[in-house]
């Protein structure tokens, strides 16, 4: 003869084989679908966030593409890169470039170094760097026309520095005045085309 439970623990193994198959279904059926459903509709939700601004782009193709092709045809596109049959040419009328324009503008050079080339994407960037002393002023018109040159130029590592350290000067007349010299280094950098060997 078989024995027999009492019925309160047949009720609570009936209870908990029941609590047992509904947490299996839950977590091989129901979980995985219920996760890749609110997976889709964020992914749905960024797409729609994204969508206006790559229309917006998409849009703004044919206007650049127009523009690209204008700066082909400029005939002054030429004169924007640097010229010279090799990189240290180009370096060279770079450094002169530099050299005069500071000169013109009231500045001291103080050395001036070619740095070593780099191929960029069909380019190879002719880059100095370049120390310099003189005044505020003068800086901002050489900045100003390293800026509106018709050669693209490029400044990087701008480091300026106060040569007086605080230094008062005594003129003649008897006024005083600050020492506004400056020691300014910064990097030039602009491009020539990548000629193929």
């Amino acid at each position: 003869m078989s024995p027999t439970l009492p019925p309160m623990v047949g009720r609570l193994a009936a209870v908990a084989l029941l609590i047992t198959l509904l947490a299996g279904i839950w977590l091989v059926g129901l979980a995985p679908l219920v996760k890749s459903y609110r997976a889709d509709r964020e992914s749905v939700a960024f797409a729609s966030e994204q969508l206006p601004r790559l229309q917006r782009l998409a849009a703004a193709v044919p206007l650049l593409q127009a523009e690209l092709d204008r700066i082909a045809r400029d005939p002054t596109g030429r004169t924007r890169l640097l010229s010279g049959a090799s990189d240290a040419l180009a370096g060279a009328d770079l450094q002169n470039r530099a050299s005069r324009e500071a000169t013109r503008h009231g500045l001291t050079l103080r050395s001036a170094q070619v740095l070593p080339p780099v191929a960029e994407e069909g380019f190879r960037r002719i880059g100095i760097r370049i120390a310099l002393e003189g005044d505020l002023a003068g800086l901002r018109r050489l900045l100003y026309s390293i800026e509106t040159a018709p050669t693209f130029l490029f400044i990087d590592n701008l480091e300026i520095r106060s040569r007086g350290g605080g230094r008062i000067l005594q003129r003649r007349n008897q006024q005083v005045q600050p020492d506004e010299r400056l020691a300014i280094r910064f990097d030039v950098h602009a491009y020539r085309r990548e000629v193929a060997p």
